[in-house]
């Protein structure tokens, strides 16, 4: 490795980073993706060592948002400017993970600081990349190990954070393991397999099974999206899923029966025989309901309209709603609108879609009648550990992600999506039901395993109709990342304040 030339380096670090992540599935190629490019920055100097970083990013994002290009909102052209666009903004990243490094790397070349430091570095910019500019919080490091939840338990201490800072630390340690002196070598191959073992000894202890006293039923429609919001076809998506909705209530008995998001062919509320048909419909079945659908609010002479999710009561009533609390930027709305009011217009059709006000906890009981109260994420919410610990810290004992994917296709879109739903139910010890328009829709239990899933007899679990039993565990919600929010990746910004100035003065 180090005579391998510096694209072969640069090359093989993607290349490992995009087969750890769905459709690939292969969680060890986490733990020595960095170890090539460690070794590409330690010959760099600083500004190259952004550049090929950046590089990496890029082809990174580009193997593993593929699915971009199928972007139904778009024509052909403009998805695949989005997705380059979108690439290349997030490769930004990268390219600072590099930079930083490499200042690390320089100001402590033989110093064991690099294993504290280095994980920092990438920690802290993970964070901001799920928070700056709205956020897009995809595919961060930890999630790759969803396949081995074993090693992802103690993120009831940590969230996200503390797994991905782990298997950067591994990798550091691997890359010491090749460089040092073979004296030494074995100390380095030593922590790591212990960093690795008691990771795994943790996760050990949070795979046991509870009770599971609640009984929801997830629906998946699998509504064609072209046909969604065209009129001509209303009719025939309210019956497939009455049809679903009649056949759960009578084979599985649930407390609550969920439809995704905007599953309601129309403005919930606004218009009226879509609403009464939707009541009828839970006073048939005496079930309560959970349906995803647009609302329109009137504020003063103007309508504003929101992504909910609306409860309609076995009695037939609206009991609450929930709006969604973040946009999808260029999907939902259209950012600096009020400024740049020309952009939508040189856009292809966008939402005019305006965020909720509050979280909203739903009133739930079980088949015992014993309270059993829970949130709702709508789409890419659950990206935001923050949004979901905002629902269980209000008094939610379990969560419902609602959302649409069938933008995407067929594609890995979906089960990354999902990563993110596994890993708020492990960080929060809540279970967590998902119910997709067209996939993947499933139920998780709070150890992050899932234990039911709607599926074809062929196997497939997108673009497939049908519905899913989720029996759910009682949800505790008492962990450390509850308590204390991110407060791991705030230690890791803070050592990076403190490390990366330090040689920024020393250089000076």
């Amino acid at each position: 490795m180090h005579n391998a030339p510096n694209f072969i380096l640069a090359f093989t670090s993607a290349a490992l980073l995009i087969a750890a992540f769905p459709p690939c599935n292969q969680p060890w190629a986490a733990w020595i993706a960095l170890v090539p490019w460690l070794e590409l920055l330690a010959r760099l100097k600083p500004r190259k060592a952004f550049l090929w970083s950046w590089l990496i990013g890029f082809l990174f994002f580009l193997g593993s948002l593929w699915w971009l290009t199928n972007l139904r909102a778009f024509a052909g052209v403009m998805a695949f400017v989005a997705w380059l666009a979108l690439c290349a903004y997030l490769a930004l990243f990268f390219g600072a993970f590099g930079a930083l490094t490499r200042h690390v790397l320089a100001r402590h070349p033989a110093s064991g600081i690099q294993w504290l430091v280095v994980p920092s570095v990438w920690v802290a910019l993970e964070y901001m990349r799920t928070h700056f500019l709205s956020g897009f919080g995809w595919n961060p490091l930890a999630y790759s190990q969803i396949p081995w939840l074993p090693l992802i338990q103690f993120a009831d201490l940590t969230g996200v954070w503390g797994v991905s800072f782990v298997i950067v630390l591994v990798n550091v340690l691997i890359a010491g393991a090749l460089c040092k002196h073979p004296s030494t070598r074995w100390a380095y191959g030593v922590a790591a397999i212990t960093v690795i073992g008691l990771c795994g000894i943790y996760g050990m202890r949070a795979l046991s099974p509870g009770p599971r006293p609640l009984r929801v039923v997830v629906l998946q429609g699998n509504v064609p999206q072209q046909e969604k919001w065209d009129e001509i076809y209303k009719d025939d998506i309210l019956r497939r899923y009455e049809g679903l909705t009649a056949a759960a209530a009578t084979d599985d008995h649930p407390q609550l029966i969920i439809w995704p998001e905007t599953s309601a062919p129309g403005y919930l509320a606004l218009d009226e025989p879509l609403t009464q048909r939707l009541f009828e419909l839970a006073t048939r079945v005496h079930t309560p309901l959970l349906i995803g659908a647009p609302m329109a609010h009137l504020e003063g002479v103007v309508w504003k309209t929101t992504n909910s999710a609306v409860m309609i009561s076995a009695e037939g009533r609206i009991m609450d709603q929930y709006d969604k609390l973040h946009l999808v930027p260029f999907g939902e709305f259209v950012p600096f609108e009020r400024w740049l009011p020309w952009l939508r217009h040189s856009l292809p059709p966008v939402g005019e879609f305006v965020p909720g006000t509050k979280s909203t906890v739903f009133q739930l009981a079980d088949r015992e009648g014993q309270a059993r109260p829970f949130g709702v994420l709508i789409c890419f919410e659950d990206l935001f550990p923050d949004l979901a610990r905002q629902l269980v810290r209000g008094g939610a004992q379990w969560l419902a992600v609602i959302t649409n994917d069938g933008w995407f296709g067929p594609s890995a879109a979906a089960y990354q999506h999902a990563q993110a739903s596994i890993f708020r139910a492990v960080e929060l010890r809540v279970p967590i039901v998902r119910a997709a328009n067209t996939g993947w829709s499933g139920c998780i239990d709070p150890s992050g395993r899932v234990t039911g899933r709607i599926q074809h007899p062929s196997g497939s679990e997108l673009f497939v109709e049908g519905r899913v039993t989720c029996d759910l565990p009682v949800g505790s919600g008492a962990t450390v990342y509850n308590r204390w929010g991110d407060w791991f990746a705030w230690v890791c910004v803070a050592i990076v304040l403190l490390a990366v100035p330090t040689r920024l003065r020393a250089r000076s």
